[in-house]
């Protein structure tokens, strides 16, 4: 194993995550477009994108946080039907001195892992609770680029409605 990636190890094994925590949020609905976007044959773009970020840097400890945004629209260039965005700041403790380089490349890549789930989480309820289809946040969500899907229309679930 090279050196770089000995050391990156050796401060994987080290951490020790202390806290993972809300740091904001906001929703937005317009109930009419959506359900004009979930009629349509072609359904709705669901735009998914993240980003995280080093705040915080100390001798044996740092924070870093976890940005996403969710949209729900016709087209990229279109208004949101629906709009969530959420941030989660997470502090960890490492072994003294922790290092900048490793912290970084934790942040940018590895980071996300524990940060996605509590997005997916917190984005499927409170859509859920505007009385909407949930929003489901796809696992390959977290590579710090937009994510597009094409949301066909559901398809019935009930024999009642076949």
């Amino acid at each position: 194993m090279p050196e770089d990636n000995s050391k990156y190890e050796q401060f994987l094994g080290g951490l020790r995550l202390i806290s993972i925590g809300l740091k904001s949020c906001s929703a937005s609905l317009d109930r009419q477009a959506l359900f004009k976007l979930l009629d349509d044959k072609n359904g709705p773009m669901r735009i998914f994108r993240d980003s995280y970020k080093t705040t915080h840097l100390g001798t044996n400890f740092f924070e870093a946080s976890g940005a996403f945004v969710v949209r729900v629209q016709e087209s990229p260039e279109s208004r949101p039907a629906v709009l969530v965005e959420c941030e989660f700041e997470a502090h960890l403790h490492g072994p003294e001195p922790i290092s900048k380089e490793s912290v970084e490349r934790f942040v940018d890549s590895d980071f996300r892992l524990l940060l996605v789930p509590y997005a997916r989480q917190f984005v499927s309820a409170t859509t859920a609770q505007m009385s909407i289809p949930p929003l489901m946040i796809p696992l390959s969500v977290g590579s710090s680029k937009e994510s597009i899907v094409r949301t066909k229309r559901p398809r019935k679930t009930h024999a009642k409605d076949r």
